[in-house]
């Protein structure tokens, strides 16, 4: 998980503390001499971390008289998500799958010229065991819940496909999950230059998605997507040496 800039080292420790004296559901009374004792720093060098840290957007400071209420914002939690999901990537076990659900929409078309592209297709065949229809299927997910479940499936890693230059242009890499869309085997790609967010996933198969399930914009549709583990496991019994 990237630091943040700006904000100084510390900083999710700070976050952490706002976090367990109730600061994600609303504004928590708090003076630096008690947050300087929390995070074992001076009080000077705690004011200045709240300074930093809605300089950031990651708080909200309020003024109710002589008092000062601090707030947690969208992006402070996110952090603190970002955060809980690699710990748990590190200490817990993985589960052997995931289960996702989410409505398909239309894109923007780059998956039919990516998936064309021989610097991909290549990999996939190799690595996935199949080459791609050209094209992705666009699955937008049902909750924050299933958000990040997403966040969590990426942050343990998955089957990695380089990227490459063609002499005129450089592709970034793409990160891949082996998945069963309803009851069609495919993946789950992840690029790692994407304008998509954890709220959209994308698909591929061998075969045209839309055209086997019957698929049409605002359709819901079922993926299981198949951990490290078991991706690694995978790999070994098709590559064994």
């Amino acid at each position: 998980m990237p630091a943040r800039g700006g904000v100084g080292r510390g900083y999710l420790q700070t976050l952490v503390e706002l976090l367990l004296m109730g600061a994600k559901d609303g504004p928590v009374p708090i003076t630096t001499s008690e947050l300087a004792r929390r995070i074992g720093r001076s009080q000077q060098a705690a004011s200045r971390q709240l300074e930093l840290l809605e300089g950031a957007g990651l708080v909200e400071r309020y003024r109710r008289g002589r008092s000062t209420e601090v707030k947690l914002t969208p992006q402070g939690v996110n952090e603190l998500v970002g955060l809980y999901l690699v710990l748990r990537s590190v200490l817990e076990e993985p589960p052997e799958s995931y289960l996702f659900t989410g409505t398909v929409f239309s894109g923007i078309g780059e998956g039919r010229y990516y998936m064309s592209l021989e610097g991909y297709r290549s990999q996939f065949a190799r690595k996935l065991g199949f080459e791609p229809y050209p094209g992705t299927l666009n699955v937008r997910l049902d909750s924050p819940s299933q958000r990040m479940q997403f966040r969590e499936l990426i942050a343990r890693g998955g089957i990695r496909v380089s990227g490459f230059s063609d002499g005129v242009r450089t592709y970034g890499a793409v990160t891949c999950y082996r998945a069963l869309i309803e009851d069609v085997a495919g993946a789950v790609v992840v690029a790692e230059r994407t304008h998509y967010d954890y709220t959209v996933m994308e698909l591929i198969a061998p075969v045209s998605l839309r055209e086997a399930l019957g698929l049409r914009d605002g359709d819901r549709v079922s993926v299981r997507v198949f951990s490290e583990g078991q991706q690694r496991a995978e790999e070994s019994r098709r590559h064994p040496n």
